[in-house]
């Protein structure tokens, strides 16, 4: 047993998260095959570690302005590298330039960044990130190898909470033995939740963070990890582009707003557009925007929900409503808005259609049939296995037909379905939402599936090109409804 002990870790990945002294490692453990998320930052001697407390006890009486008041990380760095360096020499510190770099390395990091946590804050390969107590490993959720320990934990109860207590304080928002648990936004967009202390949380204090992403998953990385196929993604632009409603569903985790998030890139670009959210995560490149988010009561002031937010956006006109996620009395709203003739998009934590069309009926919902078939199309995503590795797949793509004016029951239409045993999708031959936008428009279907072809055609050739990032995307879709014929000239002839 002592010998499997000592067997040295593989190293699986090295990532140079914050050169030149951050780095993060993953490593397999040869007997269990368990693989760590191991962060690397540079070792401090006893003396380094005697100044460094120094350099910050004099730090605390020499700033006198808070590091927000400076505006940009970059701006307090500046800063912060400034005052420590004349600390240094006001207070004539004796310390070499090798060892004042590794002590601003962990002045800044602290001070300006997340502190033990910073390497896996910086790293674009995090999604999540959690501790669940003291002297147990912080938790990462890594789109390779998802959920896994990591070398970083907290000693003490005092450690924790003080760190805890400083997230909430860097949300803007406050969290104490009387208010322990808390839900905010980071500044970077991240959402957070926390707990402080024991009294809801028996292991002490906790953090789960679901990081931001600053460059967004596009429709065209949907389409290049085969979440869902060029054709069907042609479809959901002709279907969205004519104002038709989607719901994204899934269990947890299944990349629901990411997609929900893509598909908005297909709105016309001039379209008013109201996105109503818990905690703010969808980003779009409209102008013509009004993003709104949620606010729990605080003191005097009242809580501002969902279905109060909803009801605002009825009055101010939009086009396009888009809920991050539907789960009360708002989806009554919602579903009246999109009986009007508005476009509503949202997703719902349900992992079958049938599932999906029983959460809608049921409390707290109460979603009457008659309603609920007003909604167009529904897709399911999940998340699953391949080769070994962690995918994320549309599972079916099914529009709602109608209601069966006999036995009440609401009639659906596969339009694509995943095959597993080959990893692709299948269109089942007739989609009754693209006749009826046909019909719509005064159009054979003939003409209705050559538009369907050229976005499909557009899509491809994106992807072909690698013009993936969100301006990008959004940039040629609002050239091609600028100039169709011109952008689908050039993507066809780049085929």
């Amino acid at each position: 047993m002592k010998e499997l002990q000592t067997v040295r870790r593989k190293i699986l990945d090295v990532f140079k998260v914050n050169e030149p002294f951050g780095y993060a490692v993953l490593t397999e453990d040869p007997v269990t095959h368990e693989v760590r998320y191991e962060v690397f930052e540079p070792t401090l001697t006893e003396e380094e570690k005697r100044i460094l407390k120094t350099i910050k006890d004099l730090l605390i009486e020499q700033i006198d302005v808070t590091m927000s008041e400076l505006g940009s990380d970059e701006k307090a760095e500046e800063y912060l590298r400034s005052q420590v360096r004349k600390v240094v020499k006001d207070f004539k510190i004796s310390v070499d330039e090798h060892s004042l770099e590794k002590i601003l390395y962990y002045i800044i990091r602290d001070y300006i960044g997340y502190g033990k946590i910073d390497v896996m804050m910086r790293d674009h390969l995090i999604e999540d990130i959690s501790c669940n107590g003291i002297k147990v490993p912080v938790y990462v959720w890594h789109r390779q190898y998802e959920s896994i320990p990591s070398n970083v934990y907290f000693e003490t109860e005092e450690e924790l909470d003080a760190f805890v207590i400083r997230l909430a304080y860097r949300t803007g928002r406050m969290i104490s033995i009387a208010n322990p648990m808390l839900d905010a936004t980071l500044p970077d967009g991240s959402r957070i939740q926390m707990t402080l202390g024991k009294v809801v949380t028996k292991h002490g204090s906790t953090f789960t963070i679901r990081k931001f992403r600053a460059d967004p998953l596009t429709i065209v990385d949907m389409i290049k990890f085969n979440t869902v196929s060029s054709e069907m993604a042609a479809v959901f632009w002709y279907v969205i582009e004519n104002k038709h409603s989607i719901f994204v569903c899934g269990p947890t985790a299944s990349g629901k707003t990411t997609m929900l998030n893509c598909l908005s890139c297909f709105i016309k670009p001039d379209a008013k557009i109201v996105t109503i959210e818990d905690t703010p995560e969808l980003q779009l490149y409209h102008k013509n925007w009004i993003r709104s988010v949620t606010r729990p009561s605080v003191g005097a002031s009242a809580e501002i929900s969902l279905f109060d937010l909803l009801k605002a956006a009825m009055r101010q006109r939009p086009d396009y409503i888009i809920v991050g996620e539907i789960r009360g009395e708002e989806a009554y709203t919602l579903f009246q808005a999109m009986a009007t003739g508005h476009l509503g998009m949202s997703t719902l934590h349900a992992d079958s259609v049938a599932a999906a069309i029983h959460r809608l009926e049921t409390e707290p919902m109460n979603i009457p049939r008659t309603l609920i078939a007003g909604l167009n199309l529904i897709t399911v995503q999940r998340r699953m296995e391949r080769d070994g590795k962690p995918v994320r797949r549309t599972i079916t793509a099914t529009e709602i037909v109608g209601l069966d004016p006999r036995t009440n029951e609401i009639i659906t239409n596969e339009v694509f379905r995943y095959m597993a045993k080959d990893d692709t999708y299948q269109y089942s031959g007739r989609c009754y939402l693209l006749e009826k936008i046909a019909r719509n428009l005064g159009k054979r279907m003939k003409d209705v599936m050559e538009e369907v072809a050229k976005r499909r055609t557009i899509l491809e050739w994106m992807v072909r090109n690698d013009i993936r990032s969100f301006k990008e995307v959004t940039e040629v879709i609002r050239n091609f409804y600028a100039n169709p014929e011109e952008v689908y000239k050039a993507a066809k002839v780049g085929a």
